[in-house]
């Protein structure tokens, strides 16, 4: 089986229930101990003094076992424990063995480099080193595929040569006691923490469950709990699965199903059927499942809940809320959210005559023309702000897949507000050609007031600011076949800023131009400008890709067009009829004026930011969190405009719609652009990360070289740091004690850092 995590790390023998998963960081720590090093350097010296005839080694033996069981940190290499005891009944083999040779007569570093240097990769060896003794040398490596430990051992003694091997090593419990950096013989990372296939013949020990009389089965009435304390089984089995090194492979089931069920009694009454109820047989033999499962509960039981189940309790009960989370909010789904059945009734006329998988970007692509029937109206937000409708709306989908499915109930909706603006625009079209007939030295033709709200994206500044101010608070809208065409609306002479006016638009913010010519426009207008747009998602971020942060995208609603059907899209027909019916709920909008407040409304938005909240904190994605904001105020906003169009009545298909409307935006958006954002987000946290600290300040007022190269690879930088305390000694900022081979910070250095010191 496939382990992520292989094998065990403990700080001291002396405490065989705190054994937890070796990590390289962990290792490499023990490694640069430095009272690791201090021991083994002691235990050297007390050998020295056996081998000049001073300590007897009947004593140097019980000095070097005391300093080792004292000091040193120890590593099970055979396996890692489930329930963090080290014991054989809860290892989990980890695929690596260790071989010890000890009592060595010649120098271990030479047997090592004429028996083992430079067939390391053909061993298998990841990890090699002089034994804590200094008088022999350990090896780790990987066992060979169908072999026992037992077997292993003595396929290695064969490589070496070696006639006697220690028999003890075939104990999955069997631990090492780490040395120092300087006893290391080869060391390979990378291999000694890989992932590796664990199979049933890498342990020598079984578990006795020689199979018994079935399990009676429940009587009438009789059933279990499908939960415990509120997470569901499967959820817990997924997490046990995942704490114990993922799904067994065959040859290692019986072991698996045996530590399983014993951590499961904690959460089954210690009953095998409630047991074998919820567990999966992961292709074990039905009777050798059962009698293994019995046997589990046999077994002694402590009082307390194993930190393992207790972890994986945890783990599924996050899990869970998770997976709720992402049920109702399809974030991470690979299909958009389904938009509701039941559907207001404007929605339903406004939708009626577009397929099914076309329905979501027309019901999405209405509220920007809808909006713009809107003057003067305004709703309070949960933050007490008062916003008014403005909408941005980008249909993202593919080429050919029916992005014109909008075109025509927006005509409809538009269609008293473009009868209006060709009156206006004939009239501004006449007042053009009077004011350039005019001889110069008459009176020229005042003006006249002809608001033109559907205008084309090609606009200068001036244009831009006379057509809002002629507007008089009235919105202006485009609708785009290209995203691209909103660079024609310039805000100013020598770029395209046009995600300025985009983000504006949303928050109805100040824009004009001050001129000094008479024939200049100066004015100062609150921008109320709907957009429609559409684009296929590549060239949408690419339109984008330089307004990641900065509010742009938070602004604009997205749809899309999802369907696996690649027949022709069937319409119907928009006809006089058609206009008429959807002109019926427009003049809602026109009649709307001032303050428009729902309370439904606003309790459902208060929900949706809790939910919103707790979604993020649960998947801890900051780049959703940041979306989420506006995204919630721009549903808010499409509920109160369907509110208007249903007379100022609520009712659950608003309700519905609303959440819908969402989490289809939150998904699109994240479809789009997530991964994006998430790269851009941080790379402006890295940038704006603060410059290296001062590393003295790190460190306590009495240090050592250890404590030194612990904070500067904590900061990232690498090597040793013997060079930069010789700096520190010679500028007087810290003195050292040859003794006790410790620093002591100055009294001038104190004096000066004595806040940042404290």
């Amino acid at each position: 089986m496939i382990r992520k995590i292989s094998f065990s790390f403990s700080k001291s023998i002396k405490t065989p229930a705190q054994m937890q998963p070796c990590t390289p960081e962990l290792l490499n720590a023990a490694l640069d101990d430095q009272l690791v090093r201090n021991t083994c350097q002691e235990i050297a010296a007390k050998l020295k003094a056996v081998n000049e005839g001073t300590l007897t080694r009947k004593a140097f033996n019980q000095q070097k076992t005391k300093l080792k069981e004292d000091n040193l940190p120890v590593v099970c290499f055979h396996a890692n424990f489930s329930d963090g005891y080290r014991h054989n009944q809860s290892a989990v083999p980890s695929g690596l063995s260790i071989y010890d040779v000890d009592h060595l007569t010649i120098d271990p570093r030479a047997y090592y480099k004429n028996k083992v240097a430079g067939r390391e990769v053909e061993l298998g060896i990841s990890f090699a080193h002089v034994s804590p003794s200094n008088e022999g040398i350990r090896l780790v490596f990987e066992i060979p595929q169908g072999m026992c430990l037992a077997e292993a051992q003595q396929w290695m003694a064969t490589q070496l040569e070696d006639d006697t091997y220690d028999g003890s090593v075939k104990d999955l419990a069997r631990c090492s006691f780490v040395v120092c950096r300087d006893y290391v013989l080869y060391y390979d990372e990378e291999e000694l923490f890989a992932e590796r296939e664990v199979s049933e013949a890498v342990t020598n020990v079984t578990n006795d469950t020689p199979f018994s009389a079935p399990l009676p089965p429940l009587s009438e009435g009789e059933s279990y709990e499908d939960n415990f304390n509120g997470v569901s089984y499967p959820q817990i089995i997924k997490a046990m699965e995942e704490q114990l090194g993922g799904v067994p492979a065959q040859g290692a089931r019986n072991n698996f199903i045996f530590t399983m069920s014993c951590h499961l009694r904690y959460v089954c009454n210690d009953d095998p059927r409630w047991i074998a109820q919820i567990m999966p047989r992961y292709g074990e033999d039905e009777q050798k499942f059962m009698s293994t499962v019995r046997s589990a509960c046999n077994r002694p039981q402590t009082k307390s809940m194993p930190d393992l189940m207790k972890r994986a309790i945890e783990q599924a009960r996050r899990q869970q809320q998770i997976d709720k989370m992402v049920e109702a909010n399809g974030i991470h789904a690979q299909k958009p959210p389904v938009m509701p059945k039941k559907l207001t009734k404007f929605m339903r006329n406004i939708t009626k005559n577009v397929p099914e998988h076309l329905k979501p970007a027309v019901a999405m692509g209405v509220f920007p023309p809808l909006g713009a029937h809107c003057k003067g109206v305004k709703f309070r937000y949960n933050d007490n702000a008062l916003v008014e409708p403005t909408f941005i709306n980008v249909l993202a989908a593919e080429m050919s897949s029916g992005k014109s499915c909008v075109n025509e109930p927006i005509n409809a909706i538009m269609a008293d507000i473009k009868e209006k603006d060709a009156k206006n625009r004939k009239m501004l079209q006449e007042y053009k050609e009077q004011y350039d007939a005019c001889p110069a030295n008459e009176q020229k033709p005042m003006r006249p007031k002809a608001p033109v709200q559907w205008v084309k994206s090609d606009m200068t500044p001036a244009a831009f600011v006379q057509m809002m101010a002629d507007a008089e608070g009235r919105f202006l809208y485009s609708r785009l076949d290209e995203i691209g065409l909103l660079n024609q609306l310039k805000t100013n002479g020598k770029g395209n800023n046009v995600t300025e006016i985009l983000r504006l638009a949303y928050d109805c913010g100040e824009y004009g131009q001050e001129r000094v010519g008479t024939k200049s426009v100066s004015e100062c207008v609150e921008v109320r400008y709907n957009v429609n747009a559409s684009t296929t998602p590549g060239k949408c971020r690419r339109f984008f890709k330089d307004s990641l942060l900065d509010g742009t995208l938070s602004r604009i609603s997205f749809c899309t067009i999802y369907t696996d059907d690649d027949r022709m899209p069937l319409y119907g027909v928009y006809d006089d009829k058609f206009q008429k019916q959807i002109q019926t709920f427009v003049a809602h909008l026109n009649e709307a004026k001032g303050l428009i407040v729902c309370k439904k409304a606003n309790k459902l938005a208060t929900e949706m930011i809790e939910e919103n909240r707790q979604y993020s904190a649960l998947t801890d994605d900051d780049t959703y969190r940041e979306l989420s904001y506006r995204a919630t105020l721009s549903a808010f906003k499409r509920g109160m405009v369907l509110y208007i169009l249903n007379g100022q009545k609520w009712c659950n298909e608003i309700e519905d719609f609303v959440r819908w409307s969402y989490h289809y935006d939150m998904w699109c958006k994240m479809w789009i652009f997530g991964e994006n954002m998430r790269r851009a987000m941080d790379l402006d946290k890295a940038v704006m990360l603060p410059g290296r600290p001062n590393l003295m300040e790190l460190l306590p007022d009495t240090f050592t070289l250890e404590d030194l190269n612990a904070v500067r690879r904590a900061q990232g930088m690498k090597g040793d740091g013997s060079a930069l305390l010789r700096k520190w000694v010679s500028r007087g900022y810290c003195t050292y004690d040859p003794v006790t081979k410790k620093y002591t910070k100055s009294a001038q250095f104190l004096a000066k850092h004595q806040k940042r010191a404290a």
